[in-house]
């Protein structure tokens, strides 16, 4: 199973529904489930550069889908989406994010024609307690995500959530703004005053960074490891890499300070290597927004001493 990775608890979206949904999204677009851009499409879901190739050719996902896909076209629609990626079979979250991703003004720009697959979408999902809905807004267009009936968002809402101290916010307030300009659904902290206003911080924080991110960017300095908030939010962060045991956190270093449970081996990004535009570039990167160049530096970070084995 070459998704087994994303398998970790039982799903609530059933396989009769979710066949139904990406159904009707060729009975209303006329076109792919996936729209006019494969390849781009499925890089905002998947981390299909971490993904095994089934292709001994290519040495990750992207390669043998583009091959197949695109190329030759010699695997149909069905295969793709049932058989190689497992459509049936992922967490909710994730087929969520594949519905999200496909009505984005990105991918979808028209309006009308987004409008017309939520409608869709929420004639099934409701069948199992889930509903999509209007949640923000980019560019004066509209938004959605997949909230379950009985309240609640499924899954990660941010695709990235930054945790830093406030003596580096300069430095994090550039990478934040070229997300944001990326269209990332990002957590930073002044971007989230009204959501923040009233809230328990303590309790809220703990869930931002516990579960509703898809990757943490930990920005690590000794400011970093002395400060308060900074030591919750990295608590919360921690729980969630160990109970997911996939890429989660991501250290970015302004000094080689220490900070406990973070592991040594964990790769990081020096900064004092990096200016901010360099490191908002590697995350829109992992995040599968542009293609991924073999990096020329990519194991300067490296010695023997770090190899575990």
């Amino acid at each position: 199973m070459h998704n087994q990775r994303f398998k970790l608890k039982p799903v609530k979206i059933t396989d009769i529904t979710r066949q139904a949904l990406i159904d009707r999204i060729s009975l209303v677009t006329k076109r792919p489930p996936w729209g006019d851009d494969l390849i781009g499409f499925l890089r905002r879901i998947f981390p299909l550069n971490q993904m095994p190739s089934t292709d001994g050719r290519f040495k990750n996902a992207e390669g043998d889908i583009w091959q197949h896909m695109v190329n030759n076209n010699d695997w149909d629609e069905s295969y793709l989406l049932w058989q190689r990626l497992k459509l049936g079979e992922i967490p909710d979250e994730l087929f969520c994010l594949f519905l999200e991703t496909r009505v984005h003004p990105r991918i979808c720009p028209d309006d009308r024609e987004a409008a017309a697959l939520v409608v869709e979408f929420n004639d099934e999902l409701k069948n199992d307690g889930f509903k999509m809905i209007k949640a923000s807004e980019i560019s004066g267009r509209p938004i959605y995500k997949v909230v379950q009936l009985s309240g609640g968002t499924v899954g990660t809402s941010y695709e990235v959530v930054l945790s830093f101290a406030g003596e580096d916010r300069g430095y994090v307030l550039k990478v934040a703004e070229i997300l944001k300009q990326n269209d990332v659904g990002l957590f930073y902290d002044n971007y989230e005053e009204v959501e923040l206003w009233g809230k328990n911080l303590v309790e809220h924080l703990h869930k931002v960074y516990s579960s509703l991110g898809r990757f943490c960017v930990m920005f690590i300095s000794n400011h970093y490891a002395e400060k308060v908030w900074p030591s919750h939010e990295r608590r919360s962060a921690f729980e969630k890499a160990i109970e997911s045991k996939e890429e989660y956190i991501l250290p970015a270093r302004f000094d080689d300070t220490e900070i406990p449970g973070l592991h040594k081996h964990i790769g990081y990004v020096d900064l004092r290597k990096k200016t901010p535009e360099e490191l908002a570039a590697m995350i829109l990167k992992k995040l599968g927004r542009v293609p991924e160049p073999e990096p020329e530096d990519a194991h300067e970070e490296l010695s023997d001493d770090d190899i575990p084995f």
